[in-house]
């Protein structure tokens, strides 16, 4: 038997119903403003990759040696170099490894392309490469899922929608 969750959004000032429609489209341009100034700032943040200039290493082993491409996919491995090797680079001497969304988003997809065989390869695969991505790209999430929430607010407010509506999703 299928569960139903139920939740209840809010909106910080009052209902929607009750903003006037000169507020409403100030409010959507406050927060078109903000969703603007957070995605620029994601194009540029860095992220913190666990395990710093070891990871780098490995990561860089993993990118020059294995990774598949095809056709026009080399030209991502070659800026994923590029990046990587950069980021190792400035974590030696113990500092942290920090890289941008795109290169993070590329080496997922390379990585999600490995085959391999036997325990060891698999501790090493799940170990030096899935975690340390996978927990920087958990961090990217959080900041889109962060924009797409005021990117939901804004839309019900261009449309005079109310958050305080009930919604219901079945799980």
């Amino acid at each position: 038997m299928a569960k139903q969750k139920e939740a209840t959004l809010k909106v910080e000032k009052g209902s929607v119903r009750e903003m006037s429609a000169e507020d409403r489209a100030k409010e959507v341009a406050k927060l078109q403003e903000e969703v603007d100034a957070r995605n620029r700032e994601m194009e540029t943040k860095l992220y913190i990759v666990e395990g710093g200039f070891e990871t780098g290493e490995k990561l860089l082993k993993f990118v020059t040696e294995e990774a598949q491409w095809k056709f026009t996919e080399a030209i991502g491995v070659v800026e994923m170099t590029k990046e990587i090797e950069d980021a190792t680079a400035n974590a030696k001497g113990g500092k942290q490894l920090f890289l941008r969304v795109l290169p993070l988003e590329a080496l997922w997809f390379f990585i999600n392309k490995v085959e391999g065989v036997g325990l060891e390869k698999a501790k090493y695969y799940a170990t030096n490469l899935l975690k340390p991505i996978g927990d920087a790209l958990a961090r990217v999430k959080a900041d889109r899922d962060a924009i797409n929430e005021l990117m939901m607010r804004q839309g019900s407010l261009e449309v005079g929608a109310d958050f305080e509506a009930e919604v219901s999703t079945q799980k």
